[in-house]
């Protein structure tokens, strides 16, 4: 999924990877980055949006998070 600015894609891990075209930098989100500091593992993700400089992120296991980036 991309907008103007930033392409994202969901690419069977626990985190989004979101590409700034812009910038052309590059980085993960999404609950993986947190969770692995508690030792919990979060679910893969299967369904990413962005729009207006939000990201919605659909996981296997039904959580649904919603991230401004």
């Amino acid at each position: 999924m991309f907008d103007s600015r930033r392409i994202t894609c969901a690419a069977g891990e626990d985190v989004v990877k979101v590409y700034d075209k812009v910038e052309g930098r590059q980085w993960d989100c999404g609950a993986g980055i947190a969770a692995a500091e508690e030792d919990n593992t979060p679910a893969v993700v299967e369904h990413v949006r962005i729009r207006d400089g939000y990201l919605v992120e659909g996981r296997k296991d039904g959580i649904v998070g919603v991230w401004t980036c």
